[in-house]
C-alpha cells in the first residue's frame, strides 16, 4: 500500500476566487489567510479524491474533529505551514504534519511537549510526529512512519497500516 502525500505551493492556486473558496469553509476562521489557506484545503481534496482516486460522493463528515469521506473508500489528513499544504491520502487511517523550520529556544518546548530533542532537527521531527499522530487519532497505534526534510520544511506521515509505503508529490511555482 502506498500514502500519496501530495504538497502544493498555496501561491500556485491563488487565481481561485473568493466565491469558491467559500464554497469549501469546514469551521468559522477569523483571520483571512488562514481562512484562505483552509478552504484551499479542501478543494484540493475534493479535486484529487475526484480527478485522481475517481471518487465521486466527496461528502464530509467530522469524526471527532477528524475529517472523513461520509462513503469511505479513501482516508485522508491535511496540514499547512506558510505557504505550504500537504494532504494524504491512504486506504488506511493516516495523519500528516508540515512545519516550516525557524530558530527558535526548543528544549522547553519539547519537554512541555513531553520529548526529547538535542538539535533543532531533532525538534523538528518529533514535533511534527506529535503532530501527525494527534492528527491520526488519540487512541490509534501506527504501524508506519516517515520523516522528510523539504528544504526548509519537515514534513511527518503516519499510517496505522504497518506495511505503507510512502510517495511525495511536490508542486511548485518553478
Amino acid at each position: 500500500m502506498y500514502m500519496d502525500i501530495f504538497i502544493i505551493e498555496a501561491s500556485c492556486v491563488e487565481k481561485v476566487s473568493e466565491e469558491t473558496l467559500k464554497e469549501y469553509q469546514k469551521k468559522d476562521i477569523s483571520v483571512d489567510e488562514k481562512r484562505k489557506i483552509h478552504c484551499l484545503s479542501y478543494l484540493l481534496v475534493d479535486k484529487f479524491l475526484k480527478e485522481y482516486y475517481g471518487i465521486e460522493n466527496t461528502r464530509l463528515v467530522f469524526d471527532e474533529g477528524k475529517p472523513m469521506l461520509l462513503d469511505g473508500g479513501k482516508y485522508f489528513s491535511i496540514s499547512h505551514s506558510e505557504d505550504l499544504i500537504a494532504i494524504a491520502f491512504s486506504d488506511s487511517n493516516c495523519g500528516v504534519d508540515i512545519e516550516k523550520v525557524k530558530l527558535r529556544e526548543f528544549t522547553s518546548i519539547a519537554e512541555r511537549m513531553g520529548f526529547e530533542a538535542n538539535t533543532l532537527g531533532e525538534f523538528y521531527e518529533e514535533w511534527t510526529k506529535y503532530e501527525a499522530k494527534y492528527k491520526l487519532g488519540k487512541e490509534v497505534e501506527y504501524g508506519s512512519v516517515a520523516t522528510f526534510d523539504l528544504d526548509d520544511y519537515t514534513l511527518t506521515a503516519i499510517s496505522e497500516d504497518p506495511c505503507e509505503e510512502f510517495e511525495l508529490f511536490y508542486q511548485s511555482e518553478e
